[in-house]
């Protein structure tokens, strides 16, 4: 620090030092420099094409040609690796499941037409590339239907499965005796019997049920039950409450004379929660008269439809207002597959 005469011997070695500094300079006298300091050799210039590859220009161009190879690559690459064209490979994850008649211990490739069967203590799983993978289940029967770039198609005979996907919506598909399920990014559980009754239960993401001219969207934490002739369940949270699930059942599949229905749903809107009104708007789509005007007026109190929507609109079943009404449940939208990618990890 500067001595009280404003000389400073630390920078300038003028005025008094301190004995810190003078003992300093004792311990590093050997390191002293003596003589004049060495010149430093003089720069030699950069050749053109240093300079030209250390240029803010050609680091420019050299992104910029990165860029456009892998957007033309990727296409490529992702029908190539992602989407395999002809076939796909099916392992025995326990037991010795059948694969195309066949007993399997490892694993074998499976084309279109080709057939998964389990026993009682046998499990396989199908890879279809990046597209996803499908576990097939005990006392299972599974037959890859369609195999190509784009349309990956099953038909689950019987028994369960396990789906775990990352492609665009209505690329993967599985038939079942009954309805059809259309996956929009995601997984899920279905099981079914020969005759069609089943469950479908989705974990992540979206899945359509598709039966007859009926089609419903089933989003993550719900499921629908299927029943053989032609009946889809209205799809619910599978934490809904015992007595709003017994009341659906009753509604869907149960005794259909007024009195019954009207019971039932008094017990259903009775139960209801704000997130069960997605239930209620599925009714909706098949709901008439004053049963219409029960679920309206429920629903809209448990969940308030937002401005420029109104009750006559919804009674109607005029579209862009019940979509409005939809989104005030913050389910998201069933497209957005991409961001359900960990699905996909084993």
């Amino acid at each position: 620090m500067p001595t009280p005469e404003g000389h400073d011997y630390l920078w300038e070695a003028t005025g008094e030092p301190e004995a810190e500094i003078v003992r300093l300079e004792q311990l590093l006298a050997r390191y002293r420099q003596t003589g004049p300091p060495r010149a430093l050799p003089a720069l030699e210039r950069a050749s053109w094409w240093e300079a030209l590859a250390w240029s803010r220009a050609f680091r420019v161009c050299a992104w910029a040609g990165a860029a456009v190879l892998v957007l033309v690559m990727a296409p490529w690459v992702i029908r190539r690796v992602a989407y395999p064209r002809n076939s796909c490979d099916a392992l025995c994850l326990a037991g010795t499941p059948r694969i195309n008649g066949r007993s399997v211990l490892n694993s074998a490739e499976l084309a279109a037409g080709g057939l998964v069967e389990t026993d009682s203590s046998s499990q396989a799983e199908i890879r279809i590339g990046l597209v996803g993978r499908v576990t097939v289940l005990p006392n299972s029967r599974m037959r890859l239907v369609e195999m190509r770039p784009g349309r990956y198609r099953m038909a689950l005979e019987r028994g369960k499965i396990s789906a775990r996907t990352l492609a665009p919506p209505f690329t993967f598909v599985v038939d079942t005796p009954g309805a059809t399920a259309y996956d929009v990014g995601c997984a899920f559980t279905l099981e079914t019997d020969e005759h069609g009754s089943g469950l479908l239960r989705v974990s992540s993401g979206w899945v359509q049920l598709e039966l007859d001219d009926r089609q419903i969207l089933i989003p993550a934490g719900a499921v629908s039950l299927l029943r053989p002739g032609g009946n889809l369940g209205t799809p619910y949270f599978e934490d809904a409450p015992v007595a709003f699930r017994a009341a659906l059942a009753s509604l869907d599949f149960g005794p259909q004379d007024d009195a019954a229905r009207g019971a039932a749903l008094a017990e259903l809107l009775a139960a209801a929660r704000p997130r069960d009104v997605f239930s209620l708007q599925e009714m909706l789509r098949t709901a008439t008269g004053e049963e219409r005007r029960r679920l309206v007026d429920r629903g809209t109190a448990l969940v308030p439809a937002p401005p420029g929507v109104t009750r006559a609109g919804l009674l109607r079943g005029n579209e862009a207002m019940m979509d409005a009404w939809r989104r005030q449940l913050g389910l998201g939208e069933p497209k957005r597959w991409w961001l359900d990618w960990r699905d996909i990890l084993p």
